[in-house]
């Protein structure tokens, strides 16, 4: 009878060791069914204004300071990308993140990459150029305000946003209005491929969700209910993607693209 429950207490010690390296499932979480702002707002605990002013002081004193690695790693990309100093590379080209392709693949909603981080990129983008009196960054510039061509209304809620794809041409004005529409907080953000590609070394860090990181556009903090807007231009052709990046939004889905015709990337959810 000892026999068999030592046999029982090996297999179940295997079992749970086996479910709890290999077996990890889908990351999930369920929102709140009511934001907790809405109640304190009823009770004029915090302001009824949905929309934060952001404090740039922070920012501009490197406060929250992005880790060095990160400057190695665009520094090692751009150069197996075959771009030359001065030059900005957007994404052009064909990427290596179809399901199936070699190397590690990040948690749930992210995209496969190669192992050591970088995109097969094969086609050089053009500089950048001086737009509206600033300069365009990654391949686009965005402007508080302006003209457009057309306009997007871009929703997020948990978890994921109203489009996945967003088709652009270059050249082409677009104004955008981001709405949470969810019951928590999210941010809002434009990157580049390098700068993907740059800081998918963190996932093998616990708190890689918590480091700051470099954007071309960031909204750092929408609450819920609340809205912002910009006028994005599209300076050249080339591939661009969304997301939150609060801890785990983009791993359960808070993730899309915007593309110019034939930029277009399988993304694996």
């Amino acid at each position: 009878m000892i026999k068999v429950f030592v046999w029982v207490g090996i297999i179940g010690g295997l079992a749970i060791a086996y479910l709890a390296i290999f077996a990890v499932g889908p990351i999930s979480q369920l929102p709140p069914s009511e934001s907790l702002l809405t109640g304190f707002r009823a009770k004029g605990i915090v302001p009824a204004s949905v929309n934060l002013e952001e404090d740039e002081t922070a920012e501009e004193a490197e406060v929250f300071e992005v880790p060095e690695q990160d400057a190695v790693m665009l520094k090692q990309i751009l150069a197996k990308s075959g771009s030359m100093p001065g030059m900005n590379m957007n994404g052009t080209g064909e990427a290596a993140m179809k399901p199936g392709s070699d190397g590690a693949r990040m948690p749930n909603g992210a995209m496969d990459m190669k192992s050591d981080g970088a995109m097969d990129m094969k086609k050089e983008a053009s500089t950048d150029m001086p737009m509206d009196g600033k300069m365009a960054e990654g391949g686009i510039l965005v402007t508080d305000d302006g003209d457009f061509d057309r306009e997007i209304k871009l929703t997020m809620d948990e978890w994921k946003f109203s489009a996945r794809q967003i088709d652009v041409k270059p050249g082409e004005r677009i104004k955008f209005t981001v709405v949470n529409d969810g019951q928590i907080p999210h941010e809002f953000m434009f990157m580049n491929m390098p700068l993907m590609s740059a800081v998918t070394y963190r996932a093998t860090r616990a708190d890689w969700n918590l480091v700051e990181h470099k954007a071309l556009f960031e909204k750092a903090l929408v609450l819920p209910g609340g809205d912002f807007s910009f006028v994005l231009k599209v300076t050249q052709p080339g591939i661009w993607m969304f997301m939150c990046m609060l801890p785990f939004h983009m791993q359960m889905g808070m993730m899309g693209q915007m593309s110019t015709p034939g930029m277009a990337m399988d993304m694996a959810m």
